[in-house]
């Protein structure tokens, strides 16, 4: 009975240390899971939609001060036409005038300074685009001067340019204008305000044609005079609108009466253009 005891603890003292060292293998081979991050929290809910999130107020509106705004044509008619070239309303003094007119059968370019308190005094070109050029001097004397109407004597006079001389031409500038060589226009013109703005006028002119190069058109003739005359009658009317207080639109008709018998009977006249006071 002794020897089975001593057996048994011998082989208990030999399995204790084996099983012993397959317990700390098996524990350090395989450790307990950290199940710690189990207690997060999970994912966030979704953001409502655009559509439903509830729209904010628009920001206050500054509301700029009213602007009284006056109408163009208020604006720059304010008063009365009081440049006038064609008329016989007179120019400041010290001020000058400008007018540039075409129409038929010339154009024209004016321009004037106010000398002296009824006195003005400039130069005009006409032309017949090209066939016949013209330079002169021009004055004009305000004899009655009112708020409402003026009076005005006018003297224009100068030299005409020809694109062909007398024994070529037949329909040129000779017959459409009555004038030759040296010219010379008293006149007498009126104006008066039409409407509280725009200005109207008439002008009367006799034109005094000096012809220095006078041709023999008929061989019977005789020898022409070395220098030879003829009177035309001009007459023109005319509007003066303005689009503010020193400038202004013109339109302007008429008619020449010619007394040489190779000129033109009567020659209607029509033009327009702007007339500025600086």
């Amino acid at each position: 009975m002794r020897i089975p005891l001593l057996t048994s603890l011998l082989a208990l003292s030999l399995g204790l240390p084996a099983w012993g060292q397959d317990a700390s293998e098996s524990t350090s081979v395989n450790p307990v899971p950290d199940e710690s991050w189990l207690s997060f929290p999970g994912q966030e809910a979704p953001p409502p939609p655009v559509e439903a999130m509830p729209v904010p107020p628009p920001p206050p509106r500054r509301e700029a001060p009213a602007r009284q705004v006056q109408p163009l044509v208020e604006r720059v008619m304010q008063g009365p036409n009081r440049v006038s070239l064609h008329g016989a309303l007179p120019l400041e003094r010290g001020h000058v005038a400008v007018s540039l007119l075409v129409g038929f059968p010339l154009a024209s370019a004016h321009v004037s300074l106010g000398v002296l308190p009824r006195f003005d005094a400039g130069g005009v070109v006409n032309t017949l685009y090209g066939i016949m050029n013209e330079v002169n001097a021009r004055v004009r004397f305000t004899v009655l001067e009112g708020e409402g109407a003026q009076l005005a004597l006018t003297m224009e006079g100068g030299h005409a340019f020809f694109l062909k001389p007398q024994s070529r031409e037949v329909h040129g500038g000779r017959f459409f204008t009555g004038r030759r060589d040296w010219n010379l226009m008293p006149g007498l013109a009126g104006s008066a305000r039409l409407g509280g703005r725009s200005r109207a006028f008439l002008e009367l002119r006799y034109l005094l044609s000096i012809d220095t190069n006078p041709f023999l058109r008929t061989p019977l003739g005789g020898a022409p005079e070395s220098v030879q005359t003829s009177g035309n009658v001009l007459f023109r009317t005319g509007l003066e609108v303005p689009f503010s207080e020193r400038s202004s639109y013109v339109i302007m008709l008429g008619g020449n009466i010619h007394g040489r018998p190779e000129d033109a009977d009567f020659m209607p006249t029509l033009s327009f253009g702007v007339v500025a006071g600086m």
